[in-house]
């Protein structure tokens, strides 16, 4: 299963340096032959498996152990992780479009609400920030906070 994760990972590395191209075809390649119920006839879980193990060895041979022996589930377990925080960024991102902010049952507890009058931004407090601060915001030490 790590091919799954391998191509959004070694794509995006692909984009930068041309060393990571040949792993991003071969990511591909062993995923679109898993989801069509084929075996991967490349052996990217194996090569990445062993460079994984092989750099972790150096640091610590009982990991590297325990990583090779349950390869294969902790790869399972990271292409889950990595699915269910795609849908929650999915989620996230719909609902700062369609809402002006990220969750709109608890609009005061997002990080960032570009909507919220509240925020105090260099716009509300101007680019001095000399005590002319709105709303809730306070100038310290020349910068607008809460």
């Amino acid at each position: 299963m790590i091919c799954f994760i391998a191509i959004f990972v070694f794509g995006v590395l692909g984009i930068f340096s041309a060393k990571y191209r040949s792993y991003a075809k071969e990511a591909f390649s062993c995923t679109f032959r898993k989801m069509t119920l084929r075996k991967c006839d490349t052996a990217f879980d194996d090569k990445m498996k062993g460079k994984i193990a092989g750099k972790l060895m150096k640091r610590s041979p009982k990991a590297a152990r325990f990583i090779y022996r349950r390869f294969e589930i902790i790869s399972w377990i990271f292409t889950i992780i990595m699915i269910v925080s795609l849908i929650f960024t999915v989620i996230t991102a719909y609902n700062l479009v369609v809402y002006g902010t990220c969750d709109p049952q608890n609009p005061g507890q997002c990080i960032f609400n570009p909507n919220d009058p509240n925020q105090c931004t260099v716009e509300t407090c101007g680019p001095e920030c000399n005590n002319n601060c709105s709303y809730d915001c306070a100038c310290n030490n020349g910068i607008c906070s809460t």
